[in-house]
């Protein structure tokens, strides 16, 4: 009994046409059917871009500190013959690339350079490993680093260090203002004592703020020789008495 197959290839994917175990072509998006007595099969590809979490493993940094980093990486099949026939399995290709290539730079590298250098670290990797993964059929678009899990003591030690240096940073704004605050002191200083009447002033307008306050009579002697012409001549004025009636 003959049956007819048939096989839908969607936008965003493309079939592998084969005839008794043989490569035909390749089929673009369409519908096609073949009778069983052809010997036809035809085998889906999808070529979206994947995203795929490379998960972390144990790995001791050169100062033999272990590390656990997690990438993500982001590729797409841009040859699908090569991607099914040269390899057995492309993702799983990938996945071990990218997994020997970050166990190799992160042994290559301190603790602390790989705390400054995370972006570094991600395009060493995805240069190193996208010539690799060409030769099979898939183009890495891009390779982050997500996560990276240091242990519990050099956890704390790293925040230990990070508070000291917040501490560090405050103590010396504190110190830059308190120079400032000193430097304007003295300068106001300076400004009074080449010009005594604004100090006088600055009195005034205190005895003034006094003197509006209910029940507060103020006596000021010597106010005739401010006022007058030549008062800034004239004899230093009694200190003002304030009485509380």
């Amino acid at each position: 009994m003959l049956f007819q197959s048939i096989v839908t290839v969607r936008e965003y994917e493309r079939g592998l046409l084969y005839r008794d175990g043989k490569f035909v072509e390749l089929l673009p998006p369409g519908r096609y059917s073949h009778w069983t007595w052809e010997h036809c099969r035809i085998d889906i590809v999808d070529i979206r871009e994947i995203s795929q979490t490379i998960e972390g493993q144990e790995i001791l940094t050169s100062d033999k500190i272990g590390v656990r980093v997690t990438l993500i990486a982001q590729y797409r099949v841009v040859d699908p013959v090569t991607a099914r026939h040269s390899v057995g399995d492309y993702v799983s290709r990938l996945y071990q690339d990218l997994q020997l290539t970050l166990r190799e730079a992160i042994t290559g590298r301190t603790l602390e350079e790989l705390l400054k250098e995370r972006d570094v670290l991600s395009g060493k990797i995805q240069e190193d490993v996208a010539p690799r993964v060409k030769k099979y059929g898939v183009e890495l678009a891009r390779v982050g680093v997500k996560d990276m899990v240091l242990p519990g003591t050099v956890r704390t030690v790293f925040l230990q260090e990070v508070e000291a240096e917040l501490k560090g940073r405050a103590s010396l704004v504190a110190a830059r203002h308190e120079v400032a605050a000193a430097r304007a002191r003295a300068n106001t200083a300076k400004l009074l004592q080449e010009n005594p009447n604004i100090l006088r002033m600055q009195e005034l307008e205190t005895l003034a703020q006094l003197a509006s306050k209910s029940g507060n009579v103020l006596i000021i002697p010597g106010l005739h020789s401010l006022l007058s012409r030549d008062g800034a001549n004239g004899p230093q004025a009694a200190p003002a008495e304030t009485k509380q009636s």
